[in-house]
């Protein structure tokens, strides 16, 4: 008689997902995946797919007692992070503290954890509405960031100038808020680019470290990532003193293991500002990316974890070419007729994920939620990596009907 499977639930079924399902099958899991949105293409790929919403504690619990899972995992998904800490709390299954996922999910909470634990860490302050704002106004000097506390991908988050501009900041804010909070924060201007990339903790230690220089199409959103490009150019010395700030972190935060997003701001005399620690894999196919320019699987490191197996690094290497994920995108709306891949650029595509269908609904290019497709790609030389990456729109270019 064959031995019963282990069960995994996934919570999501997104495109970003899918790389982690197939490998949850091959590793010999049973896969459940759950979320409220059937037509998600991850669903296909899962032995079994349930309608419940990611973000909804007790229905998640319940039908994780009801399955008698033995994992959970909420990859490159934020609003499910905390949901799968809360239920591997509940069900005594291999996660992380609910607490502390939690304040990794709602910015205001993290940026009080920040400010307890002297991190560097811009001048905030959380809000429900205007009137909340309006009493604590005099706090802020302009220009600052207004932005929903518990949205990721960059989405529904503005620059303001003045008072004037405040209102409509704050409205579009809780369009992308589901506890209809957020946050003002003092704007930091930035003497490198912003770092952006993936960590893995295991026994409450960073195991792996990969954080690539973002770059940002300016002519449509200076704040969603457009690229992320490894490896990083920053001086050692300040990676370094990166990665000590957050092994302080996890270590006051208590985390045991994951797969982590985080961004990294440095500012004109080098302090360095964790503006986010993701309390799970990043999206965009950053985990993939990984893979290719060092050999480290995160997303079979994440899996292995939270199934209680020690993940390990196997054939771990030095990143000797130069690697690029492109979030492919467009600067107008419309529908999707294809992506025209100009001859020079062939050469240096690895793989191009699509995950808009012909003929489907393409937005102007406002958060991580517009995204077209990734293109993942590998240069022989910085100097080829900068001249494709400096045309990279017409390199990679959308066509609309």
């Amino acid at each position: 008689m064959e031995p019963k499977k282990k069960k995994l639930l996934m919570l999501g079924g997104s495109p970003f997902q899918i790389p982690c399902i197939q490998y949850a099958k091959l590793a010999g899991y049973y896969v459940i995946t759950c979320d409220y949105a059937p037509g998600n293409p991850g669903h296909q790929f899962a032995d079994e797919y349930v309608n419940v919403s990611t973000t909804d504690l007790k229905a998640v619990l319940k039908l994780s007692r009801k399955l008698e899972i033995d994992g959970i995992l909420a990859y490159a998904s934020d609003p499910a992070a905390p949901t799968a800490a809360y239920v591997a709390e509940k069900m005594g299954l291999p996660g992380n503290s609910y607490k502390s996922v939690k304040i990794l999910s709602e910015k205001d909470l993290y940026r009080s954890f920040l400010r307890q634990n002297k991190f560097n860490t811009p001048w905030y302050g959380g809000f429900s509405t205007f009137n909340d704002f309006s009493s604590n106004s005099t706090d802020f000097t302009y220009p600052v960031l207004v932005k929903p506390v518990d949205s990721s991908g960059s989405k529904g988050i503005t620059l303001v100038n003045d008072l004037w501009e405040m209102g409509d900041a704050i409205n579009y804010a809780m369009k992308f808020s589901r506890c209809k909070r957020f946050i003002v924060e003092e704007f930091i201007e930035k003497k490198y680019p912003q770092l952006d990339g993936d960590i893995f903790v295991f026994n409450g230690e960073i195991s792996a470290y990969y954080l690539g220089d973002q770059r940002n199409d300016e002519s449509v959103n200076p704040f969603v990532p457009s690229s992320i490009n490894y490896p990083s150019l920053l001086p050692e010395e300040l990676h370094k003193k990166i990665k000590s700030e957050l092994q302080r972190a996890i270590d006051l935060l208590k985390i045991k293991f994951g797969g982590f997003n985080i961004e990294v701001i440095i500012d004109a005399n080098d302090n360095i500002y964790l503006i986010e620690i993701g309390a799970r894999n990043g999206g965009n196919c950053i985990p993939e990316i990984i893979k290719c320019a060092s050999n480290v699987d995160m997303i079979e490191m994440s899996v292995d974890a939270c199934m209680g197996v020690e993940p390990t690094i196997k054939n771990r290497k030095e990143i000797e070419k130069f690697y690029t994920t492109y979030v492919i995108h467009s600067n107008e709306d419309g529908k999707f007729r294809s992506i025209n891949l100009d001859d020079s650029i062939t050469d240096f595509v690895l793989d191009i994920k699509l995950m808009v269908e012909k003929g489907g609904d393409v937005f102007r290019f406002s958060g991580s939620n517009c995204t077209v497709g990734v293109g993942l790609l590998e240069f022989p030389n910085l100097h080829t990596r900068d001249q494709i990456m400096d045309n990279i729109e017409e390199l990679i270019a959308v066509e609309l009907e």
